[in-house]
């Protein structure tokens, strides 16, 4: 069978880009100041930062991925808009991997790692057509995500449609895996022998350092595509849980936000014929926005997730730990109170229903939002 290419669109390639601590400096790509090309580390094997992701143009539109902003730019800024707890529990894992790795590699090859290990797991969830899917770094949340992933096909009317995909730590340490995604979507490698000892190399690495591959990082892919596809990390729940929020309403609330995603994608020239926004800040506003709407809406509805207020408190503080200040930026999402008033919006509409058992259209919805954008801004 051939072996599909595949290339990036609108998802960051994992460069750490946030400075939380001064050991962390030197892990920005950017602003490094070494040099290093490589390091040999066993026999004639050696760690080559110019081995690369390969690009081509067969992948999917990925709408987003939450990862994107987890790490670049430093996305939510000590401004007025403020930071919340998610970022500290970012920079946490980030300096982390500074004290470990910097001391060990130096600044660039300690960086170049970081992204190697997320582009490898990346594309792995990506591609992965393993049944069934598992979810939580245990597969203790997969019997649930199942649940989710029924209730949401029955809720919205797409049954068979998404796949959704489990991303795991776990897949770093597999050499199999390991091997086919570097020799046949990474440069570098003339055969695949010479992919399996990167592979075992890379092994080598996990076994000696405590973050490669632990860190939540190097799972915490969240992203739609227009292919049908969600997935969503285990690191990426993770962190957010740390932040404050129950992992079983991470998940739920992950999931249904991106499903929300794909409902956009099967209406989208009806939806927004002459695009969601005047930029490309405000239309990635617009759509992250209404998926928060939606989303919320599923959660609170009698025949969707039925949380009650207690749980809706939870689900408010998610969507407003991953809101961003990066006003300007095509990747940004709301701020944390654009985003709670998003959610609050889905669950007063699902909440004050007269008719509870009544799930109103994708359309309806959409018009609702649409009307009331103002009030939400």
């Amino acid at each position: 069978m051939k072996t599909p290419k595949i290339s990036l669109f609108c998802i960051a390639l994992g460069f750490l880009t946030v400075s939380c601590e001064k050991d962390m400096e030197e892990m920005d790509i950017k602003s490094s100041s070494s040099t290093q090309n490589s390091v040999t580390l066993s026999g004639a094997v050696k760690l080559d930062n110019t081995i690369t992701l390969k690009n081509s143009a067969e992948l999917a539109l990925i709408n987003e991925s939450l990862r994107d902003y987890l790490v670049v730019n430093n996305a939510i800024e000590p401004t007025t808009c403020g930071p919340t707890e998610f970022v500290t529990v970012q920079n946490k894992y980030i300096s982390q991997l500074g004290q470990e790795l910097v001391p060990a590699f130096g600044g660039a090859i300690a960086n170049y790692l970081f992204g190697l290990y997320m582009d490898i797991n990346f594309v792995s969830a990506y591609l992965d057509q393993t049944e069934p899917q598992t979810f939580g770094e245990k597969g203790e949340y997969t019997n649930f995500m199942t649940k989710r992933k029924r209730e949401l096909e029955s809720f919205w009317n797409m049954p068979g449609e998404i796949r959704v995909n489990g991303q795991h730590n776990a897949t770093l340490n597999d050499r199999d895996k390991v091997a086919y995604i570097l020799f046949n979507y990474f440069s570098g490698f003339a055969t695949e022998a010479e992919a399996y000892e990167y592979a075992d190399l890379l092994i080598s690495l996990n076994a000696e350092f405590s973050t490669l591959p632990e860190s939540p990082f190097f799972s915490a892919d969240g992203f739609a595509t227009s292919g049908n596809l969600i997935v969503i990390g285990d690191g990426l729940v993770k962190i957010v849980a740390e932040s404050g929020v129950e992992q079983d309403i991470v998940w739920t609330g992950v999931l249904a936000h991106e499903w929300a995603h794909q409902i956009q994608f099967d209406n989208f020239k009806t939806w927004y014929p002459n695009g969601a926004g005047a930029t490309p800040a405000e239309a990635t506003r617009h759509t992250e926005l209404e998926a928060d709407f939606m989303a919320a809406y599923y959660m609170t509805h009698k025949r969707g997730a039925t949380y009650n207020w207690k749980r809706v408190e939870q689900f408010f503080t998610l969507f407003f730990q991953i809101g961003d200040c990066s006003f300007t930026s095509s990747g940004h999402h709301g701020t944390p109170m654009q985003r709670m008033a998003a959610a609050r919006l889905g669950y007063e509409l699902a909440n004050g229903a007269q008719v509870q058992g009544q799930i109103l259209t994708p359309q309806q919805l959409h018009e609702i939002f649409v009307a009331s954008i103002g009030q939400i801004l």
